[in-house]
């Protein structure tokens, strides 16, 4: 029996929980024993805050809260998640295997999208310091899992580490979500909003993410300012959350009003069964690993708009089963929206054609199967 001890820096709802409750939920239980440590519980002073005027003091008492988890559970494989959890995580297993020379734990750490992508919201010298922390790291890390070929050839083109460690294992989904019918979908989402009477004509246009710089959310808002006579909805909470709805308020003083079309609607942590009140799905993403919402929106059989970020244009193929524009372009955006409203028969094709790549190339039983072979070789 294998024990492999998983690494969040944080609980609630994301792609990197996602992944890991996939995991544990579905590996060969005749092989693998799994428990997941998060940060802020378990590692209490496990964070994605940085104090580097303290010298990173609540990082390294972080370091040693997860040694000494590590005596506790002696686990054979360690399976790090998130940037911090990487680099916090690399540095305690070193300590605690030069300690354990006998029985040294493994290491495996899951790149859900690099932070110094060059597309990010970073400067120059935050994006060479993430590098270089992800290089060190990589030093203590046995096989580092790539969810995209962007970020596999990302992690070479940065050198990384050997090209030898690395493995790209695309995410992947199941193929019977349940997802809510459109009409009790939309009742759902309706309830949500007080006191406002929908018009039945309008398509409802929606995104499902967190509110943070990465998702450039601002571009899906100017994009709605030229589009009217239709509705616009993201579901989810961040940092973000103050900014984008002063956006959406400061329009009621131009031409174009979004106050009463233009949603932000709090997460419930399954809001992919909503998926089918959408008449279109976007993301207007400016970095992006392999988004399970993105897979989601696919097997819901839905019209999709995509940013070129990350590893979504290995999902969507422009023209093939969805639309794909260049990033922080709302002109672009809403021509591709557009195209899509007007056209009804191509968008219902390119939908079918989204589903079918989900179904034959990203399933998650492939995605559990690739990874147990990581764990076994490895």
């Amino acid at each position: 029996m294998i024990k492999i001890l998983y690494i969040l820096t944080k609980s609630g709802i994301g792609g990197a929980q996602k992944y890991i409750k996939d995991l544990t939920e579905n590996l060969d239980k005749e092989k693998f024993e799994a428990k997941i440590i998060y940060g802020r519980t378990d590692i209490k002073h496990l964070s994605n805050k940085t104090y580097p005027w303290l010298l990173f003091l609540n990082d390294w008492i972080a370091v040693f809260e997860l040694v000494k988890i590590l005596k506790k559970e002696k686990p054979d494989i360690i399976h790090l998640n998130s940037s911090k959890a990487g680099v916090i995580g690399s540095i305690a297993v070193a300590i605690y295997n030069s300690a354990h020379h006998i029985s040294p734990i493994t290491v495996i750490f899951t790149a859900h999208g690099w932070v110094f992508n060059h597309t990010n919201e970073l400067d120059w010298f935050s994006r060479t310091f993430y590098m270089f922390l992800h290089k060190i790291s990589a030093k203590f890390q046995d096989k580092i899992i790539c969810v995209s070929e962007y970020d596999y050839k990302l992690a070479i083109e940065n050198d990384i580490c050997p090209r030898e460690k690395l493995s790209i294992i695309h995410n992947g989904v199941n193929d019977n979500i349940k997802f809510l019918k459109k009409n009790e979908a939309r009742t759902n989402l309706k309830f949500k909003i007080k006191n406002l009477k929908f018009n039945d004509n309008w398509p409802w246009i929606g995104s499902i993410g967190r509110l943070v710089k990465e998702k450039n959310y601002e571009t899906f808002i100017a994009t709605a300012k030229s589009i009217p006579n239709a509705y616009f909805f993201i579901i989810g909470e961040g940092t973000e959350y103050k900014n984008l709805k002063s956006k959406i308020k400061k329009s009621l003083t131009g031409q174009v009003k979004l106050n009463n079309r233009f949603f932000i609607i709090p997460p419930t942590g399954n809001d992919s069964i909503y998926l089918k009140a959408f008449d279109i799905f976007v993301m207007s993403s400016i970095k992006e690993g392999l988004p399970y919402i993105l897979l989601e929106a696919m097997s819901a059989e839905l019209p999709i708009v995509i940013t070129e970020a990350g590893g979504m244009p290995e999902l969507i193929k422009n023209h093939e089963n969805g639309l794909m524009v260049a990033q922080k372009n709302p002109e672009a955006l809403a021509k591709a929206i557009g195209g899509l409203i007007e056209n009804q028969p191509i968008a219902k094709e390119l939908a079918k054609k989204a589903k079918e790549v989900v179904k034959e190339k990203f399933g998650l039983e492939r995605m559990i199967k690739e990874t147990e072979n990581v764990y076994l070789k490895i």
